[in-house]
């Protein structure tokens, strides 16, 4: 039961529904808390099968990268790892039938992006990260599927867009090694890290941008400004200071995890902005 936790990322998985959550509150004139537990249900549980058919897929190139994970260090096998993954698939989608038949069809079609992703996309340049960031960015629209008010999400949905970005490509550069080994063409590989950090560093100043866009003209509370600056804004221009040292001395496995954790501030700053 460890491993099979472990595999699908618990820390990711409960910033999934913490999302997915603070993402309904804000569409939802009156909440359903039906409708708000299967809705962080067939996100979470997509999520978690996105998690396992990539470290299955991911297997050769974790023995490098990461061989504590459970399916390199071999604490668990890959046949339970299938079965894990066809639970969760079959999971996410029984609570999106009891969403409607909309979401449904949503939650069939980021599954089925996750796999066909992890299989023919991830270690193509560029297609890979945009396609994960896309995924989040998504995943906020999804949870207006059932009140219909999607526009007041777009700003969120577009703002995860542009973090995820950014992380994915970093972790791009974290997992070069074991990616050239599987001889993987991604944005690093075909790139060179410095074009990369290049590329990350003009997506952060985009990020910025468009966050500063929504603090002057966006109709949101004080609260929003507050958190952006308080706590969103340090992190993210620590993340662009530190991408200006020499590339070497970077430790990029750092910076993701810092840039998923600001996530939360992030969310919650369109949260209180809009209460």
């Amino acid at each position: 039961m460890k491993y099979h936790l472990q595999i699908i990322r618990p820390l990711n998985l409960l910033i999934t529904a913490f999302a997915s959550v603070i993402a309904y509150f804000i569409v939802a004139e009156n909440v359903i808390y039906l409708n708000l537990l299967l809705i962080t249900l067939s996100t979470v549980l997509t999520a978690g099968a996105g998690n396992i058919i990539n470290d299955i897929i991911d297997i050769n190139i974790d023995l490098i990268n990461k061989p504590d994970r459970p399916l390199p260090s071999k604490n668990l096998k890959v046949s339970s790892a299938y079965t894990a993954y066809s639970i969760l698939v079959i999971g996410s989608l029984i609570a999106g039938f009891f969403l409607g038949y909309h979401s449904f069809a949503a939650v069939l079609l980021v599954n089925f992006i996750l796999l066909f992703y992890t299989i023919f996309l991830k270690r193509r340049p560029f297609w890979g990260n945009f396609i994960v960031a896309f995924i989040s960015g998504y995943l906020f629209y999804f949870c207006s599927i059932t009140t219909g008010n999607f526009e007041s999400i777009i700003p969120l949905a577009v703002s995860a867009f542009l973090f995820h970005f950014i992380r994915e490509i970093i972790k791009d550069i974290a997992d070069i090694e074991g990616d050239k080994n599987e001889r993987a063409n991604t944005m690093a590989i075909k790139l060179g890290v410095s074009r990369t950090v290049l590329i990350v560093k003009t997506l952060i100043i985009f990020l910025i941008s468009y966050l500063t866009y929504l603090m002057i003209l966006g109709d949101y509370t004080i609260f929003f400004p507050a958190i952006i600056l308080i706590a969103v804004f340090p992190v993210i221009f620590f993340v662009f200071a530190i991408l200006f040292m020499d590339i070497k001395k970077v430790n990029y496995e750092r910076l993701s995890l810092i840039m998923k954790i600001d996530m939360i501030f992030g969310i919650l700053a369109f949260y209180f902005g809009m209460i």
